[in-house]
């Protein structure tokens, strides 16, 4: 039956099996092991108890009551006084003279000196094992007590048999929680494997790991997988996204060029260098929108993955600050708003200056185009606790309640924008400049306008 289960088990799940019979052998040998110790502590338990009563004993016939060591007559008076009484005792005493006579005692049993194990004729009729203590009185005469106790006897009889069926008894309790054991495990592990093969088999995301009956250790496993799953679903569903927005923005300018191409055939330009060359331009400009997303793209996957050509170092974020808003303001007062800077703190962080500009033109070039004329935008830069905070606040149009997750998202772009211009990569851009940095990046309300929040960690003392 058992046997059958096992293959049941490891049918369902192959390492069940494997699992029972490893920790069935180890519990087997261990078995093994406390059994032999527990029949050896016993058995020198009981040998111990033997020899102490023996020691015992040879003091009261040995010493008197002030503790003084009686003469080879008084022991042979002690001993007759005890044969005389006929006390019932699982000790018998004997003493020999130096010449090897029987003085007194009734067993003739001359053991070596100090403790050891004798065989003796039991009442004249049966041989029986017992324990032997010899001592040389000063005199040379040779005391001896042999103690056999039926008790101790059987005891040390039962105890082999007591031992084996405690080991038999162990060893089955023992197997039958591995089993168990084994059992739950696959049972639990087969909802994650079911799990498992759906997603590989139908690539169903939506799949969860069931929660039910799982504790402890089973239930932590099956949170974690399914927090994969959940990231693994979004970073899918993001893929689609990501692959539809990229299908849009694409399709626009591709259609707008075969639409030129097409409604401009060359034998109806023949001889008008003019028109031709505006063709020509309105074609290179969808060309090189096209090719700007593919470079925003590009830019945007050597970033999240660490593949650019910059490297961290120390720099002066204020000083690099002041010089990208010289330069962006008179692209901001062109469309139509103002930049003002200030305060701007001195503050140093680990960074890449390319891609640092870069994070600074894509913020600053979302005000120039995602805003109405008239609007004013405030760069400061502040030392707050360990960090050097980067904050552009705008009194623009801002961003409804609930966009500033989703904007960061690439070709993403705000419901209130007042322009639909641009690949809706700067956001994602800066966001991945600002991850590359270990800094955070924050949308909120400016109240009015949008307030973009980066935080830099400080640079670490040299």
């Amino acid at each position: 039956m058992v046997l059958r289960q096992t293959a049941d088990i490891r049918a369902r799940w192959p390492g069940a099996g494997r699992i029972f019979f490893l920790f069935g052998g180890l519990f087997v040998l261990a078995m093994v092991l406390m059994g032999t110790l527990v029949f050896v502590v016993a058995e020198r338990t009981v040998a111990l108890r033997i020899d102490g009563d023996l020691i015992h004993h040879e003091g009261k016939f040995l010493r008197d009551a002030a503790g003084h060591p009686n003469s080879s007559a008084a022991v042979v008076a002690r001993i007759r006084d005890w044969q005389a009484r006929k006390i019932t005792s699982e000790r018998t005493y004997s003493l020999f003279a130096p010449d090897g006579r029987q003085v007194a005692g009734r067993l003739n049993l001359r053991p070596r000196p100090g403790l050891s194990d004798v065989l003796f004729l039991g009442g004249g009729r049966t041989w029986q094992r017992g324990r032997a203590l010899a001592t040389r009185l000063p005199d040379g005469s040779l005391f001896v007590i042999v103690q056999h106790s039926e008790a101790e006897a059987g005891l040390r009889a039962l105890l082999p048999g007591m031992v084996l069926a405690m080991f038999v008894a162990a060893l089955a309790a023992g197997l039958g929680a591995t089993w168990f054991f084994a059992h739950l495990t696959a049972r639990r592990l087969a909802a994650t494997g079911a799990t498992a093969d759906a997603i590989a088999a139908a690539g169903d995301l939506a799949r969860r790991v069931p929660m039910a009956g799982l504790d402890g250790m089973f239930a932590r496993q099956a949170e974690s997988l399914n927090r994969m799953l959940d990231r693994m679903e979004g970073l899918v569903q993001t893929q689609r996204h990501f692959a539809s927005a990229l299908a849009h923005d694409l399709r626009t300018p591709l259609t707008r060029l075969r639409a030129q191409l097409t409604a401009a055939p060359t034998t109806s330009l023949a001889g008008d260098e003019a028109r031709l060359r505006d063709v020509i331009d309105a074609a290179e400009r969808e060309c090189a929108g096209v090719i700007a997303i593919f470079d925003a793209l590009l830019r945007l996957a050597e970033i999240e993955s660490g593949r650019h050509g910059g490297a961290l170092g120390r720099m002066a974020l204020d000083g690099l600050v002041e010089d990208v808003a010289e330069t962006m303001e008179p692209v901001i007062a062109d469309a139509g708003g103002t930049l003002v800077t200030g305060p701007i703190e001195a503050a140093e962080i680990d960074g890449d200056p390319g891609l640092i500009t870069q994070l600074l033109v894509n913020l600053l070039q979302n005000v120039a185009v995602h805003t109405p004329a008239g609007t004013c935008a405030r760069l400061s830069l502040r030392r707050q606790a360990d960090d050097v905070v980067l904050l552009l606040q705008d009194d623009g149009p801002g961003l409804p309640q609930g966009d500033g997750a989703r904007v960061l998202r690439p070709f993403e772009r705000g419901q209130g924008t007042a322009d639909r211009r641009g690949s809706g990569l700067g956001l994602s851009i800066a966001q991945a400049i600002v991850r590359f940095h270990n800094g955070r990046l924050d949308l909120g309300d400016g109240g009015p306008g949008l307030a973009v929040r980066i935080a830099f960690p400080v640079s670490a003392p040299a």
